[in-house]
């Protein structure tokens, strides 16, 4: 079969509402978490997706994009670090709530309880925050873990994770976080016990346009952050989402980013439908200020806003 993704082979992402999605980007979710992560691939909708083509799926649609687009999409990406040899859960997402701190443009209630609360003012206490199960055990097969949010440094249920893992020697950990949240000594003292410490740090802006677009966040924290993160010799990459809120400051972030000597991940924002960049009136402007950078993906932006939007 063409067009496999070895993610429906290895890879599950559980997030809030006990919900569970085949990766981070999967259109909805296609079963419901119990606490046991050693059934998810082994479930009849897991088993559904291995049989099929997976570009042909409503859920994949972006990855479809990116690859007709002529960029690495994450379907080949996952499709280069997993073979399909055998089920067997590797690499897991999870988030264990929505409980943040922020209200990113472009982000929504599922992954920030404070957009909830922004939203929905007078709705009760309980309205705003979603949870998962508490996690039974941890397989034996898993190599890689990637904390979700919400913010995952905002709880201590990522460290209680953490402690469940039988040999922490052979796991690589991964964080998605705002930057916001210093680790304390302890979680330090506990990571420092696993294979290696990875922070995906999310910054969608330099200075005063991060602070806008990522509200609530304050740049000397997040410099702060980065600073624990060099001490203590964990590794550290930067993700951006680009949309009409903050296209004009690339060039910014692409200065500062380059003191940092990390890698850096751009992707183009396609929901809500009215940040997307194909939206701007007068495209050519936006084409002319991404030519003058040399942000990641530079090309695949281009041509996206040459066409019409996914």
């Amino acid at each position: 079969m063409t067009n496999t993704c070895a993610a429906f082979w290895k890879h599950t992402n559980i997030r809030g509402g006990n919900n569970i999605y085949p990766c981070c980007r999967f259109k909805h979710p296609i079963a419901k978490f119990n606490g046991n992560l050693n059934e998810v691939l082994h479930s009849k909708e897991y088993q559904k997706l291995r049989e099929v083509d997976a570009l042909t799926l409503s859920g994949c649609s972006k990855c479809a994009y990116e690859e007709s687009m002529g960029t690495k999409s994450l379907r080949q990406k996952f499709n280069d670090a997993f073979d399909t040899d055998g089920v067997a859960l590797e690499f897991l997402e999870i988030g264990f709530d929505n409980i943040c701190n922020l209200t990113c443009d472009g982000c929504y209630p599922e992954f920030s309880s404070s957009w909830s609360k922004k939203l929905y003012p007078n709705a009760p206490k309980s309205h705003h925050y979603t949870s998962i199960e508490e996690i039974q055990s941890v397989p034996d097969t898993i190599k890689k873990v990637v904390f979700l949010g919400g913010e995952p440094l905002m709880t201590s249920r990522h460290e209680k994770f953490l402690r469940m893992v039988s040999d922490p020697s052979k796991v690589s950990i991964s964080y998605n976080t705002n930057g916001t949240h210093i680790l304390s000594k302890a979680i330090i003292r506990l990571l420092k016990t696993f294979k290696d410490v990875h922070f995906i740090l999310s910054i969608d802006g330099y200075k005063e346009l991060n602070e806008k677009v990522r509200s609530g966040s304050k740049w000397d924290d997040i410099l702060g952050f980065i600073d624990v993160i060099k001490d203590n010799h964990f590794s550290m990459s930067v993700n951006s989402v680009l949309h009409l809120n903050n296209w004009f400051g690339m060039a910014d972030l692409e200065r500062f980013v380059s003191t940092l000597n990390v890698e850096w991940d751009l992707t183009i924002l396609t929901y809500p439908k009215k940040l997307n960049i194909n939206n701007y009136s007068n495209k050519q402007k936006i084409i002319d200020s991404i030519k003058l950078t040399n942000i990641p993906n530079k090309n695949y932006v281009i041509k996206h806003l040459l066409t019409d939007s996914i």
